[in-house]
Parts: C-alpha cells; structure tokens; sequence
C-alpha cells in the first residue's frame, strides 16, 4: 500500500512512524525540501515525491499540514486521485474544508482532527506514540464515502485512538471553546488573576 503523506513534521511524521511496517511504502511530499529530506534521513519516510506523482500512485493520502494550505490543495488532490484512493484531513477547523469539497464529484476524503501534539514543529519533533489513548474526531462521516470511513477508521486504530463523530460546525465550536479556555487559563494565571 502506498501511503502519501503530504506533511512530513510531528503530525504527519507521527503517523509515518506508527504505520512503517504495516505492508505500506510511506511516501513523503512537504514545501520544505529540508524537512523532506531530514525526514529521508530519520527514516519516516520511505522515499520523497513531488505531489503530482506522488498522488498517482497513492492508496492512502494524509494531509497534515496547515488549515489554509489544506483548503488550497484539497480540491486539486481530489481531481488527481484514483477512485479507490481515500484521502484523510488532519487540520485543526472542520467547517471551510468541509465546505469547500461538499460538492465535488470524488468526495473521497474524510474530515478528521485528531486531539495530539507538543509544542514541537518538523520532523525531529515525531514519534510512534504521538496518538496512543487520545481522541481523534471525524467530522460528517455521512456525507463521506463509506470506503473511506473504514479506511480512516483502520488507520486509527493503528493509531490507538479514540474516534467520535461530530459535524463540523459543532466540532469547530467546541474546540474554540476549549481553545479559549484554555488560553485564558494561562493568562490568568501569567498574571495572577485567577
């Protein structure tokens, strides 16, 4: 199975390093060709690939990187991609990307914000355990192409996650919700207000 990660840092290198072995060929695609080819060195990846050929091949397609840059890529992806490749958004905000592939004729992707980081960026920064025990949660999974959901849900089991199921304006407004509580928390106590 070839499994193209387009993001090769903490999110998408930790989903590299958890599968490696599972019958698959991790193939890298990033904007940086240092953090391509550090993550060649670190042995994340299997090989590094331009997203044009890359998607040709694919079986599997993680997109973890930036909100913004997903919307920008996700319908091009989508144009490319073979009918029985699944694509799988790790971004942070559901409801835009939702939006904007809910009409496109191969919605093979699925919305999905799996709950894990550190403070760290690049691909120094992934390890295997990154999402043992936490939750990720995949967003419209009945407007999604069944296939797919099998296959993210595959993946995160591998993971070790926890999956719920949520919209996407629901999912975006509870994590504003815990995003702002938890900023504030940390205000109150930089100031000693709490």
């Amino acid at each position: 199975m070839n499994i193209v990660i387009i993001g090769t840092g903490l999110i998408g290198g930790s989903v590299a390093l958890r599968i490696k072995g599972f019958q698959t060929t991790i193939i890298g695609v990033d904007a940086s060709e240092d953090n391509l080819n550090r993550a060649l060195e670190l042995g994340i990846i299997d090989k590094k690939m331009q997203l044009k050929e890359a998607l040709k091949i694919a079986n599997l397609v993680v997109l973890a990187i930036p909100v913004d840059a997903g919307k920008k890529l996700l319908p091009g992806i989508l144009d490319a991609i073979a009918d029985d490749t699944t694509v799988i958004d790790m971004g942070s905000t559901k409801k835009g990307i939702c939006e904007i592939v809910s009409n496109h004729p191969k919605r093979k992707s699925t919305q999905h914000h799996p709950i894990a980081g550190t403070e760290n960026s690049g691909p120094e920064a992934a390890f295997p355990n990154l999402y043992e025990g936490k939750t990720t949660i995949i967003c419209e999974r009945e407007l999604s192409d069944p296939e797919c959901i099998k296959t993210a849900e595959k993946l995160y089991s591998i993971l070790g996650m926890n999956i719920i199921y949520m919209n996407a304006e629901e999912h975006d407004k509870h994590i504003a919700y815990v995003s702002h509580l938890t900023h504030t928390l940390c205000l109150c106590f930089e100031f000693n207000r709490c």
